[in-house]
C-alpha cells in the first residue's frame, strides 16, 4: 500500500513540475504569438499527438467502444469544453504575468473536488476534509477583501473548470489519452476555424503593410 502511495505522490509531483514550472516556461517563451493564437495551436497539436498515441498503443477499439455510447459522448462534449476553458484561462495567465492569480486556481483545485465528490458521490466528509473546505472559502474572501480587492476571477475559472472536467470524467470513467481525444475532436472544429480567420487577418495585414510600402 505504502509502495504504491509513494509512486502515486511521485507521479503526482513529477506532473506538477512539468505543468507548473517546465510548461510554464514553454508558454511563456512563445507567448508573443498572441495567447488566442496560442491556445488554438494547443488545441490543434493535442489532437495530432493524440491521435498518433492512439495509433501507437492501439487503442482506436477503445475509441470506437466509446463512439457507440451517446452518454459518454455527451459527456465527453461538456468536459471537452471546460478542458478547453482551463487550457485558455491557464495561457492567458501565462502571457498577462498572471500565473501566481492561476496557480491559486490549481491550489483550491483539489478541496474543490472533495467537495464536489460529497455532493454527487456522497463521498465521506472527516474532519479534517471539511476543515480544508472551510480554509479554502476563508481564503477566497481573504484575497478578494485584502489582497486583489476584486474577485479573482482566474484562478477561480481554472479551478472551477478543472474540478467540473474531474468530476464529469469520474461519472463516466473512460480511458484518460482516448477521452482526451474525443474532448479535443470536438474542440477541433472551432480551433481550426479561429485559426483560418487569425491567418487571413494576418495575411490581409501584411498585404497592407506591403501597399503602404511599397514602391
Amino acid at each position: 500500500m505504502n509502495k504504491e502511495f509513494n509512486k502515486g505522490l511521485l507521479l503526482a509531483g513529477s506532473g506538477s513540475f512539468w505543468w507548473g514550472f517546465i510548461g510554464v516556461i514553454y508558454f511563456k517563451s512563445i507567448t508573443y504569438i498572441g495567447h488566442i493564437e496560442l491556445v488554438v495551436h494547443r488545441c490543434l497539436w493535442s489532437t495530432v499527438t493524440l491521435i498518433l498515441t492512439t495509433f501507437l498503443f492501439s487503442k482506436w477499439r477503445i475509441f470506437f467502444e466509446i463512439l457507440k455510447s451517446k452518454k459518454k459522448l455527451i459527456y465527453l462534449f461538456f468536459s471537452g469544453n471546460l478542458i478547453f476553458v482551463n487550457w485558455a484561462a491557464w495561457i492567458y495567465a501565462i502571457a498577462t504575468n498572471r500565473i501566481i492569480d492561476a496557480s491559486f486556481g490549481y491550489f483550491i483545485m483539489p478541496i474543490l473536488s472533495v467537495m464536489l465528490g460529497f455532493l454527487f458521490f456522497k463521498e465521506v466528509l472527516n474532519k479534517k476534509r471539511i476543515f480544508s473546505i472551510f480554509l479554502v472559502i476563508s481564503s477566497i474572501f481573504y484575497l478578494i477583501i485584502m489582497s486583489y480587492q476584486s474577485l479573482p476571477w482566474i484562478g477561480l475559472i481554472v479551478a472551477i473548470s478543472w474540478a467540473l472536467y474531474n468530476l464529469i470524467r469520474k461519472k463516466i470513467n473512460v480511458d484518460t489519452d482516448v477521452g482526451l481525444l474525443i474532448e479535443s475532436l470536438y474542440i477541433l472544429p472551432f480551433a481550426i476555424i479561429t485559426f483560418y480567420i487569425i491567418t487571413k487577418y494576418n495575411y490581409n495585414d501584411f498585404q497592407t503593410k506591403l501597399k503602404i510600402t511599397g514602391p
